[in-house]
């Protein structure tokens, strides 16, 4: 009976052991493949293709530029500790490299950083190209001129950039009375980003960028948190019918496209937060980081 004992501890020692063994890498980055999310190509694709979103390669540049998965953004895993200002912390998190393991260690750096949700592309760009899901390269992503806008286009570029750093701008302008209070904190990044998609049309069609003419120090600001709540869900409302006029016209695939993820992620992302905030249910107490 003893011996069973015995026998019954040392192997659960041993087992111990075994999983203690596991929890980091070669490299030193923890092993969390229990606790990282794992979605297949097609789900990932469809999440992604879907409205705004965040959906990073963590290759090297030059294996990216000669194939990634449509939509995916070059952030190599050797930076993206230094680049999370790049991302927003309460939004999903699609990471994808050629078969997995890269992108899985960066998924462990983001997790660390207190990123929640974050999703790993099963297989990676390998298991992406195998499964028929649209891929891009260099030439394909980069800006080419394909004529001319016709003028009620132009202008509806125009106003979508003049709207998106407006926005920016109000949100910025709460933060400078109200420091670090959600949801303007966690949106503010969101906001920086919307005119970095907008620009390489510009670039694209040979229009002109405007100067930014919106000074958050010069942007009023209403009296209460709850009040700036309420302005922004009519901001947000006014933007997702922007978007809804523009799209009955635009013809250019790539403009409706950019359009209707910097729509969604109005109607999905911040209308629902500042709701959220004008009603009384969510905190007003600081976000998960400021965004510069």
């Amino acid at each position: 009976m003893k011996l069973l004992v015995i026998l019954t501890t040392i192997l659960m020692l041993f087992s111990g052991c075994q999983r203690a063994a596991i929890s980091t890498t070669d490299s030193g980055v923890p092993n969390v493949a229990t606790e990282i999310k794992e979605v297949a190509p097609a789900d990932a694709e469809v999440a992604v293709s879907k409205a705004y979103s965040q959906f990073i390669d963590v290759r090297t540049p030059e294996e990216y530029a000669a194939g990634h998965a449509d939509r995916a953004v070059n952030i190599p895993l050797d930076i993206i500790g230094s680049s999370m200002d790049r991302l927003e912390k309460n939004e999903p998190v699609y990471l994808i490299c050629q078969t997995g393991n890269r992108s899985r260690k960066a998924a462990a750096i983001l997790k660390d950083a207190g990123f929640n949700n974050v999703l790993n592309v099963t297989g990676g760009t390998v298991a992406w190209k195998a499964a028929g899901l649209p891929m891009a390269d260099a030439s394909s992503t980069a800006p080419k001129s394909s004529g001319k806008l016709d003028d009620k286009t132009e202008k509806a570029l125009l106003a979508a950039l003049e709207d998106e750093r407006r926005a920016q701008a109000n949100y910025e302008a709460v933060l400078l009375k109200f420091p670090d209070t959600r949801p303007f904190a966690n949106i503010v990044g969101a906001e920086q980003r919307h005119e970095s998609y907008l620009l390489p049309l510009f670039a694209k069609y040979g229009v002109n960028v405007p100067k930014n003419e919106f000074d958050p120090a010069k942007m009023p600001v209403p009296d209460t948190l709850t009040e700036a709540c309420a302005a922004g869900v009519s901001a947000e409302k006014e933007n997702i019918a922007l978007y809804d006029g523009f799209l009955g016209f635009v013809k250019e695939a790539d403009i409706r496209d950019v359009f209707s993820r910097l729509q969604s992620a109005s109607r999905d992302n911040h209308l629902p937060a500042f709701t959220r905030c004008s009603e009384g249910r969510m905190g007003n107490g600081p976000g998960r980081g400021r965004r510069p």
